[in-house]
């Protein structure tokens, strides 16, 4: 099955991309789509750093006191954001935050939410980096290997629960709080995507293939999702389809960009669905020109809700999305050929 119609003209559609394009993406063009120099690909970073939308998200990086979160001073997200602008450990302003972050005592479940965005920053080979990553792996990888679709409690099994959390989906334990949630998660998923040719954990690629079949697989991708029952404390938390690694419309375009890059997910039924989804949204010139919904450009969780998909281009003009979801679709196409 062909995942992909590659338009007749890509060099011009590269060319017109990179014309038409403000600093930030330009740069991003320059780095993933075309062959230039190291000082061409310096001059541009510089242009794109000078704009005050970049300025803005350094500086909600340095205001970041949380982790996770919805805020735009909320860690995740603007390291989300510098990522998707090109930005990573080379850039002093980014890593001296990063590095700040990692001599904090972190809050329980911080190393989950960092983990993706330190990976594809540059970060693998920081001791506490790769140890998270390490132990990540192999619980991913055993829970890929149990095979298992039975997520959670029958009724029966939740009697002893109190009654405010009785009938609802509650995680077994080998899935859920007791065991550092197990499942794969969307953050789990953004890792697995940014840690090819990382030393020091073996068959690395094979078990984040295993990992990614597991999944893909229809049956993890229809779950509901659920809360995670923590005994000692005696009470539940949420953890949603939107924690785990299933597709959502608004992080579809997110989602095939992570998912490209694995043999698992190109095999997968909403892989498939969601290339012709975005399809459908090609132009007569052979761009594309998706939905805002599905390129959201407001406040929220980048992870969750795929807030903050914009690449820097003004929404008010009517070519932005045309640009951004041509450039997202040719970075796809690239990821499928590799």
């Amino acid at each position: 099955m062909v995942l992909w119609s590659e338009p007749v003209n890509n060099e011009l559609i590269v060319e017109w991309l990179f014309v038409n394009s403000g600093p930030i993406l330009r740069y991003r063009i320059a780095v993933d789509l075309m062959e230039v120099s190291n000082r061409k690909k310096e001059r541009l970073f510089q242009e794109s750093l000078a704009t005050p939308e970049a300025q803005r998200w350094i500086s909600n990086l340095n205001k970041a006191q949380n982790i996770h979160g919805s805020k735009d001073t909320d860690a995740e997200n603007p390291l989300a954001k510098l990522l998707e602008y090109g930005f990573n450990r080379a850039h002093p302003a980014f890593d001296k935050k990063v590095k700040d972050l990692l001599n904090t005592t972190l809050q329980a479940w911080d190393h989950f939410v960092l983990l993706p965005y330190l990976l594809r920053a540059g970060y693998a080979d920081h001791p506490t980096i790769s140890e998270w990553l390490k132990r990540r792996i192999d619980t991913l990888y055993n829970t890929a290997q149990l095979g298992s679709f039975d997520f959670y409690l029958n009724p029966a099994e939740t009697k002893d629960l109190p009654k405010a959390w009785q009938g609802k989906p509650i995680y077994r334990d080998e899935f859920g709080h007791q065991a550092g949630y197990a499942l794969p998660t969307c953050y789990d998923f953004y890792a697995l995507a940014y840690c090819s040719g990382i030393p020091g954990i073996i068959d690395l690629p094979s078990k984040c293939e295993t990992i990614v079949s597991f999944l893909s697989d229809p049956r993890f991708q229809a779950t509901i999702g659920g809360y995670g029952w923590d005994r000692n404390k005696k009470r539940c938390y949420a953890a949603g389809r939107v924690f785990l690694a299933c597709v959502e419309p608004a992080r579809l375009v997110l989602f095939l960009n992570l998912g490209a890059g694995f043999h698992a997910a190109r095999k997968a039924q909403w892989f498939h669905q969601g290339i012709a989804a975005l399809e459908s949204y090609r132009t007569s010139r052979d761009t594309f020109c998706f939905p805002s919904n599905l390129l959201i450009e407001r406040t929220g969780n980048h992870m969750y809700g795929g807030s903050h998909m914009g690449l820097g281009e003004n929404r008010r003009s009517p070519q932005a999305l045309e640009l951004e979801s041509t450039f997202h679709m040719l970075t796809i196409q690239k990821r499928l050929k590799n």
